[in-house]
């Protein structure tokens, strides 16, 4: 899987992500730590300040885990990771980033549900 860069794109309803022992420099996710979603889910969208250079990224969820490879070029702001279509599960992502020659990591949760069906 391809890691996408795009510091073009701001995040519509930014979600806070706790800080952790270092100070966190994700500073909103899409889907949003402690959310819940409705199925499906294609991409998950990162944001941090200041700019990081993402060196792993894991989502863990119902089949298991889902490492992802990740090919930043430099610093961006803005991730864009694309997935494969997330169905109904307790979901954990996991990442490894560093921005100003310091290392950062984190780990942030969210659930999606089962989509409705157009009759209910």
């Amino acid at each position: 899987m391809l890691v996408c860069g795009c510091a073009a794109q701001q995040l519509a309803a930014p979600s806070r992500v706790a800080p952790d022992a270092q100070g966190s420099i994700l500073t909103s996710s899409d889907p949003a730590a402690n959310s819940t979603v409705r199925a499906p889910v294609d991409a998950l969208r990162l944001h941090f300040n200041p700019p990081a250079r993402l060196l792993e990224l894991s989502v863990d969820g119902p089949d298991g885990a889902m490492p992802t490879m990740v090919h930043a070029v430099g610093e961006a702001s803005d991730y864009s990771i694309p997935l494969s279509d997330l169905g109904p599960g307790a979901y954990t992502v996991s990442w490894r980033a560093t921005a100003q020659q310091r290392d950062y990591r984190g780990t942030f949760a969210f659930t999606v549900r089962q989509r409705m069906s157009a009759g209910r």
